[in-house]
């Protein structure tokens, strides 16, 4: 392994060891993003705001899936940085493992479940009918090449554990552009719709999960696995459950959220629906670098958690901060200046109503955006030192304001009643958070100085 190729994060400058970490995992996220935004903006402009609508309706769905295995993958991301963190190198590499047999199993299970489900799934949504085929074909497509999403993830999983978040992000910019070349190819010139779309987006994951797989081999010999190395270990599978299963629970009930509040959007009309689905992908890229931050951050403290370095573990903290304050005003900004020009990008000119309901939406919203950074970077330390249940009940708490307020305000308020009620969970989420921080900080404290120090 080149030294050059992780980033031992217990030592050296903390500010630039974060940034190091944090920029390509930034450019990694905005490049994730293009997957699902670029489906919508060619569905959109080459097939029609139908097209948009029914991935629109479908999104929700296939991220409680999607993000669920993701949540899985991020907590044993958060236990072999530890053990890479403490030098156990043989116990890492049976946890990789352990993950990728059991994570296989599931993904696969969870796969056809899925996909039997679909049609049920939409019709309790309210969806309506003209829209239902073509979400359903699209989520058939995109269930059934899951497999090749959690290969990349916990394989990009393990690479950041290890302190490499580069390797990554070349390979998911190489996807990205595979999947933009074949979603033009698919759809406005072989005409297969949304079904185009999806078929476009999982040839691209099989892709960078292939080049994750190849990379690892060359380059991180403590991870690359042989048939004989691939071990099942039922200890280390009950101890990355227990991270796991916090993350995994929280992204899921985070997207069972988006998906409730998808039901009441939906009665609202074609219109409205493109327009949420436009803002929802436009709101991806704003909170990507929040994201990238945190996940950032998450890495530095479990590995100086694993080294027995508290002071590291707070000041790496208070620059993570930093960084998300500094973003989030940028983003009320940029946000406010170019929300119209934004939601225009994915229909056609013609479209007048659906622009101008996304524009009332993103405005409403520009406010509220000074929020969610802060608020990754201290799920993000909680997430590093070990304590994932903080990130579950938090978001349980404001994933269910934010669905009760969007019910109550929707037939009134329409789209900008999902801004509202988003600020608002927002808000309450951050405070709670900073209140448990100040808690949390003199345990940390007590509990690592307290202990030998790691050789």
């Amino acid at each position: 392994m080149k030294r050059s190729i992780a980033i031992d994060m217990t030592t050296g400058k903390v500010r630039s060891q974060i940034l190091r970490f944090a920029l390509p995992l930034l450019i990694g996220n905005i490049f994730q993003q293009l997957y699902n935004t670029v489906d919508s903006i060619v569905v959109g402009r080459f097939v029609g705001k139908q097209a948009l609508a029914a991935l629109g309706v479908a999104s929700p769905v296939m991220n409680i899936v999607l993000f669920t295995v993701i949540g899985l993958c991020t907590g044993a991301s958060i236990y072999m940085a530890t053990l890479w963190g403490e030098g156990d190198m043989e116990k890492c590499r049976r946890e990789f493992s352990t993950c990728i047999l059991a994570g296989l199993v599931f993904t696969a299970a969870v796969s056809l479940a899925a996909i039997f489900c679909i049609r049920q799934i939409l019709n309790l949504l309210r969806t309506p009918a003209e829209l239902i085929g073509q979400a359903t074909a699209y989520l058939q497509v995109i269930f059934g090449g899951l497999v090749f999403s959690y290969l990349y993830n916990i394989y990009t999983a393990a690479l950041r554990a290890a302190g490499d978040s580069a390797s990554p992000l070349y390979f998911l910019v190489i996807s990205s552009v595979i999947n933009i070349l074949l979603d033009l190819l698919f759809v406005p010139v072989f005409h297969w719709g949304a079904v185009g779309a999806a078929a476009a987006t999982v040839l691209a994951q099989a892709v960078s999960a292939l080049l994750c797989y190849l990379y690892t081999a060359k380059q991180f010999p403590q991870l690359h696995l042989r048939r004989s190395d691939l071990v099942l270990d039922s200890r280390l599978l009950r101890t990355t459950i227990g991270y796991s299963q916090s993350a995994a629970l929280q992204q899921t009930c985070f997207f069972i959220g988006k998906l409730l509040l998808q039901g009441a959007i939906n009665p609202l009309g074609t219109d409205t629906i493109a327009a949420f689905n436009a803002v929802s992908r436009i709101e991806g890229f704003v909170l990507a670098p929040g994201n990238s931050i945190a996940t950032a951050i998450t890495t530095f403290i479990a590995q100086n958690k694993g080294a027995r370095k508290p002071d590291r573990i707070f000041e790496g903290f208070g620059h993570g901060c930093k960084m998300a304050w500094g973003y989030d005003i940028l983003m009320v900004i940029f946000m406010y200046l170019f929300a119209s020009p934004m939601t225009a990008l994915f229909v056609d000119a013609g479209e007048t109503a659906v622009v101008a309901e996304g524009v009332r939406y993103l405005h409403a919203m520009c406010p509220f955006y000074l929020l969610p950074a802060m608020g990754d970077v201290m799920q993000g330390f909680f997430r590093g030192i070990g304590k994932l249940n903080v990130s579950l009940f938090g978001t349980i708490f404001q994933i269910s304001i934010r669905v009760t307020l969007t019910y109550l305000l929707a037939g009134s308020l329409g789209l900008v009643s999902v801004s509202i009620a988003t600020g608002t969970g927002w808000c309450l989420f951050l405070l709670a958070l900073a209140f448990l921080y100040r808690r949390e900080k003199p345990r940390v404290l007590r509990a690592l100085s307290s202990a030998p120090t790691c050789c």
